[in-house]
């Protein structure tokens, strides 16, 4: 947290900056003092412990009582992964408030030659559980990936391999540095064209995805698993060889997750379920093993399409009326949402290969990893202009979940790769604070000189 803070700090001075362990005489100076609340006498002195919300942090800038002249930062948290976001909102949010406005310039590198304002925050997520779905073949550096899921106050990362990573539990520990789980993504019957599937032999797809997570998934270091099967059917159709594709699925995943879950009953398992196939049925999904979470995708049109656009009214009081029956339906059971208008993924062209076998994700050279990201920059800047324009359709259907089930979870579909695009910095910070004004959102992720904006 200190490194984060020092690191951009290190924008606005030419000085070198002292970091010392908390010591009484550390109030005779200007000081950052960031801890967790029970470690830290000087904090305990100036934020009382219920200002921390559940799973929230404190930031304070005021004057130093000891000296008027200086100033006081106080960052404080009850968990490691709360305490990293209070470091953030300092580098992020509080340092674009603090620099200084002389006629029409904004003094970015004089931060600290003038007095810092006042601050104070107390935040906490309203959305518990905020994740991003994603591919491992696009993923160049997972480091670096991680480190800004974390800057965006993430904490769920689903990946997508066809292969397990020869190297995944080093990206699990890296991952649960910063408080962020992970979760393995593999097919159950999944295929870009589902209706192939063929639903007469599925007893032996069934010994298939069984012998799948035995083998690979089993003992792997993680958090839970996450699958789709065979409800993406690009055009919508319902049935597969007169089989009800609702009907039938329901059956094939309860069946297999029972048998998963008679022998780790505490795992994590998530049900990528595409609504195209499925929404005129969902007397059938509710049928569903309550432990298992159904991540909904394609449920409208946006947040839940590619492309971020309205151009119809009435498909989104749809798609808001369909998000209220995918409520109401798991009731008793665990729910997820899946926001899109992130993709950057050539499904359609012969840029996307599938993996051929097991690799190492996310440890390219820096060639690639700047190569990528230039080809990437013309679809973040159309990207970026559709969130602008539409951010707020997104904000209302994520607030609307927020305010009717308060327990479900909200994921964002994409390949994040590169940098800290506008359109996935804002969405992040609505699922974060789905219960602040969008304005407010959108202006602060402006004003964060880590997004790329472009």
């Amino acid at each position: 947290m200190g490194a984060l803070i020092l690191r951009d700090k290190g924008r606005y001075t030419i000085h070198v900056l002292d970091c010392e362990k908390e010591k009484q005489a550390i109030i005779d100076k200007n000081a950052v003092v960031i801890g967790l609340y029970n470690e830290s006498e000087i904090i305990k002195k100036y934020i009382t412990a219920d200002e921390i919300k559940e799973n929230g942090y404190v930031v304070k800038v005021m004057d130093n009582p000891e000296n008027t002249d200086l100033k006081l930062v106080l960052i404080t948290a009850n968990t490691e992964a709360a305490l990293f976001y209070g470091a953030v909102d300092f580098a992020d949010d509080y340092f674009a408030l603090a620099a200084p406005k002389h006629g029409g310039l904004l003094l970015v590198d004089n931060v600290f030659l003038e007095k810092l304002p006042d601050y104070y925050i107390s935040a906490a997520p309203a959305i518990k559980t905020r994740s991003v779905f994603t591919w491992g073949n696009p993923i160049n550096d997972y480091r670096n990936y991680i480190d800004n899921m974390a800057r965006l106050k993430l904490n769920q990362l689903i990946i997508w391999n066809d292969f397990v990573p020869l190297n995944a539990d080093d990206i699990v520990d890296y991952a649960h540095s910063y408080g962020i789980q992970v979760i393995w993504g593999f097919a159950w019957g999944w295929s870009r064209q589902c209706v192939t599937t063929d639903l007469n032999n599925l007893d032996a797809l069934t010994e298939s995805v069984l012998k799948t997570y035995n083998e690979n998934y089993k003992n792997l270091k993680g958090d839970g698993i996450y699958f789709q099967s065979f409800t993406e059917t690009w055009e919508g159709k319902t049935d597969i060889d007169g089989k009800s594709i609702a009907e039938v699925v329901v059956g094939f995943v309860n069946n297999i997750a029972g048998k998963i879950l008679a022998e780790k009953p505490d795992l994590s398992i998530q049900f990528g379920l595409h609504a195209m196939s499925v929404k005129d049925k969902l007397e059938f999904i509710a049928k569903t093993d309550s432990r298992v979470e159904i991540m909904w995708e394609d449920c409208g049109t946006f947040p839940y399409h590619y492309d971020p656009e309205i151009k119809d009214q009435k498909a989104y009081s749809d798609t808001l009326e369909f998000t209220d029956k995918i409520l109401e339906l798991r009731n008793k059971g665990k729910v997820s949402m899946l926001v899109k208008g992130f993709m950057t993924l050539d499904w359609v062209g012969d840029n996307f290969v599938h993996q051929a076998g097991p690799y190492i994700l996310g440890d390219a050279k820096s060639s690639i990893i700047e190569h990528d990201k230039q080809i990437l920059t013309p679809i973040w800047r159309r990207f970026q202009a559709g969130w602008l324009e539409n951010g707020k359709y997104a904000y209302n259907v994520i607030n609307h979940i927020h305010k009717n089930r308060q327990d479900a979870t909200i994921g964002m579909a994409g390949q994040f790769a590169g940098g800290m695009w506008f359109p996935e910095a804002l969405c992040a910070q609505m699922l974060f604070e789905a219960d602040k004004p969008y304005e407010e959102i959108l202006k602060k992720v402006l004003n964060r000189r880590s997004v790329d904006i472009v």
